[in-house]
């Protein structure tokens, strides 16, 4: 039975057929620059994208190229409170090791409406990122620094993405800010855009981030879910706390979970801790230590990793990585191996 359409594409589909606005000057004319993409501010509009290919060679595995992600972005705000936003993606479309078909491997990877309710309370609509965590709501590739993402941020522990709504109320004191967000989800209804058996049945949950000064941010996250694959299980409740501190080119980011599941999906808990450093003009070096321990997937673990690598940013738009894995218990989940990608915005 085909999926109802969600509030968001209703919404859509009523103001695609038409823009409003008017401009008190002549529109600046359309015009693009690398990495931000192509801009036309006579309607508010930016048309970007990026790419990632990764070559992965883990030990006693086959290695593999692929065109893991092309994305496109699409910004439009046809009104001063009202935004609108897709993120487009081909994902691990082209491979050495499985090729996919650009019909399975296209899919909406967010796509939803922003309205400005007050100068500081947004109401997002759609399919959005899960914030929970940091890395997660990144997301992009040329905005990371390694190329594989830790277990903790995996999408076998959590989907990365919510089809519903969600409330963020932005606080400010002492200069400094403190964002409240509350969510609600419903994806085996609304999803209607991926194929992907990973994503959420249902779920509904919290996240607060708070700028303790300008390097620091620590933040804290709640969910409560069950999966699309299994949605007659247990329901998961998980809780997060992630802190980042960037300064002069350093950077020290770490997130940590636990989850719980009064079923045979059990419970699991974990952390990354990861260093930035700068080596030379625009070269970095990156090291990060990843823990989890519990149920993963049905499967019990106690895993160590080690990740130590290279980054090196040309130009802002660009990056090249390399980094090596290696660890204790680790086969099954992340094997050990030599991994490295470019990255771009276009």
């Amino acid at each position: 039975m085909p999926k109802p359409l969600c509030p968001t594409l209703i919404v859509l589909l009523l103001l695609g057929h038409s823009l409003s606005g008017s401009w008190a000057a002549p529109p600046l004319p359309p015009s693009y620059k690398w990495g931000r993409g192509i801009s036309v501010p006579a309607l508010d509009f930016n048309l970007g994208g990026y790419a990632n290919v990764s070559y992965m060679h883990p030990e006693n595995q086959p290695n593999y190229l692929k065109l893991d992600e092309i994305s496109l972005l699409i910004s439009w705000s046809p009104l001063q409170r009202l935004r609108f936003f897709a993120e487009v993606e081909a994902d691990d479309w082209l491979s050495t090791q499985y090729p996919n078909s650009f019909a399975n491997a296209i899919r909406a990877e967010r796509l939803y409406a922003d309205l400005l309710a007050t100068d500081t309370l947004t109401v997002r609509v759609g399919k959005f990122l899960t914030p929970l965590g940091r890395w997660n709501v990144i997301h992009a590739a040329p905005l990371i620094w390694t190329t594989t993402r830790p277990l903790v941020t995996d999408e076998q522990l959590f989907s990365h993405h919510l089809n519903g709504l969600m409330l963020t109320q932005r606080i400010q004191f002492s200069e400094r800010n403190l964002d409240i967000s509350v969510y609600a989800d419903h994806s085996s209804q609304f999803d209607i855009f991926d194929n992907s058996t990973t994503g959420f049945d249902d779920a509904f949950g919290g996240r607060v981030n708070l700028e303790l000064s300008e390097p620091w941010q620590v933040g804290f996250s709640f969910i409560n879910f069950t999966n699309e694959l299994h949605p007659k299980a247990e329901r998961n409740n998980m809780v997060g706390m992630d802190f980042v501190w960037k300064k002069d080119g350093y950077e020290v980011t770490t997130e940590a979970i636990y989850r719980h599941a009064n079923d045979s999906q059990g419970q699991e808990h974990g952390l990354y801790l990861q260093g930035i450093a700068p080596l030379a003009k625009q070269v970095f070096a990156i090291g990060r230590y990843e823990y989890l321990n519990g149920t993963h997937q049905f499967i019990r673990t106690d895993t160590h990793i080690g990740v130590t690598g290279l980054a090196w940013r040309p130009y802002v738009p660009l990056v090249f990585k390399a980094e090596y894995r290696f660890g204790s218990q680790n086969e099954s989940v992340a094997p050990s191996g030599f991994f490295t990608s470019i990255s771009m915005f276009f």
